[in-house]
């Protein structure tokens, strides 16, 4: 379907969806299957009714067709899911070999290590001087640190912008006696951030997420920050220290940025993340990653191969009993128990029918009986039961349920039923 078939409701809908990422062969799909619901006409209607109708419109099309395309995605071979999977952050101690009693837990030790780490690194030159400088010279509360987070001051303005004020930037950032007007001019939208001591701040957005402009300073979702159209900025950008699944984001050149990469230089090599390194610049609480980081990806190709694997980051001082703990922990997690080891014979009779791909059902368990008089099955359900349950083991973890409802992958051979 060319452009040129398309009326100008369907173009502009196509652009959006082209902007959402949305391949343009993908999109000829969708329109091929949704346009005798009504596309064109739904749009038109709206538009008549207004641009605020129009838009909402639009909007719901273009998550129709995002829908469509995440659900083909998920079934398309080749799909990978990955994650990461919280430690067990109390392995069972029955499985020791060694005295108990007196033995503390990995999360005490790590709580030991933060404590030193906070004296250690609070004397670091350079995490002194930001805290003399952006900070007042103190650690601030859980509240104020928060707030400073969330300031578009502290994300988008570096700290010569206060110098040059003479105000100091704590007692501007964590003032929230202001207003935000948005306007534009001829350089775009923009907010202007007014106090009533007639300060002023213009901020410019970082770019737009579907609909909306992200501004430094906002807290955004994991899905905004994907689909983020940067308006000529590069941005920094890390998990919210409180607030799960979300994330704050700053313009490099800004007082959050100088925190980011006083990270990056002062704590790197310590066993902290970025989000929490930020934490303690503002608050002097270092909370030391968990001595066991765990991750898995999962690669799925229907009806062929499921394939799972786990990456374990383990500190070197974690006993090993315990690291056995979280592999079993982690394993359950992903694939929804503990697998069982298969006998020998279900593996020979896997490799014998997959090395039989012309055989019927029949001829496969009068050969195997022939071959293995010792390990013989008493009839043809019974073979195809064991080979179906190894396929299923070997070939496709029980992740494959999980993502898809596709029968097992036996279409290769002749049906149970032939030969008869």
């Amino acid at each position: 379907m060319g452009s040129n078939q398309m009326s100008d409701y369907e173009k502009e809908l196509c652009h959006r969806l082209l902007a959402e990422d949305i391949p343009a062969w993908f999109i000829e799909e969708f329109y091929k299957r949704r346009r005798e619901e009504g596309i064109e006409h739904d749009l038109r209607e709206a538009a008549d009714k207004g641009r605020e109708h129009y838009e909402d419109m639009l909007w719901s099309w273009v998550e129709s067709a995002k829908g469509d395309y995440y659900h083909y995605v998920l079934k398309s071979p080749g799909y990978i899911q990955e994650g990461d999977i919280p430690p067990k952050e109390t392995p069972r101690k029955k499985r020791r070999t060694r005295k108990t009693t007196y033995i503390t837990e990995p999360r005490d030790r790590q709580a030991a290590l933060g404590q030193y780490l906070a004296r250690v690194a609070s004397e670091n030159e350079r995490i002194i001087d930001f805290r003399k400088n952006c900070l007042a010279g103190r650690a601030l509360p859980e509240r104020e640190a928060l707030t400073f987070l969330s300031s578009p001051l502290a994300a988008a303005k570096p700290h010569n912008v206060f110098k040059m004020l003479r105000t100091p930037p704590l007692e501007h950032i964590l003032d929230e006696g202001y207003q935000v007007r948005d306007a534009q001019d001829d350089s775009g939208p923009y907010r202007e951030l007014v106090w009533e001591r007639s300060h002023s701040h213009t901020i410019r957005p970082l770019g737009i997420a579907a609909t909306k402009l992200i501004f430094p300073g906002d807290v955004v979702t994991e899905g905004d920050l994907r689909g983020l159209r940067l308006r000529g900025n590069s941005i920094v950008a890390f998990p919210h220290p409180r607030e799960k699944r979300r994330f704050v984001v700053a313009l490099p050149r800004s007082i959050i940025g100088d925190a980011v990469r006083l990270v990056e230089v002062s704590l790197g090599g310590f066993p902290i993340s970025l989000e929490m390194g930020v934490w303690f610049i503002l608050t002097d609480e270092f909370n030391p990653d968990y001595p066991v980081r765990l991750r898995y990806e999962t690669t799925h190709r229907p009806y062929l191969l499921t394939r799972t694997t786990i990456t374990l980051e383990v500190e070197s001082w974690l006993p090993p009993e315990e690291v056995l703990e979280q592999y079993r922990h982690v394993q359950q997690q992903v694939l929804g128990g503990t697998p069982r080891s298969l006998k020998r014979r279900t593996v020979d009779l896997f490799e014998f029918v997959n090395q039989r791909k012309e055989m019927t059902w029949r001829q496969l368990f009068d050969a195997w009986n022939k071959a293995h008089p010792s390990q013989r099955f008493r009839d043809r359900s019974h073979l195809y039961t064991t080979y179906k349950r190894a396929l299923e083991t070997i070939a496709s973890p029980p992740t494959l349920s999980k993502l898809s409802s596709a029968p097992p992958p036996l279409h290769r051979f002749p049906s149970a039923r032939r030969g008869t």
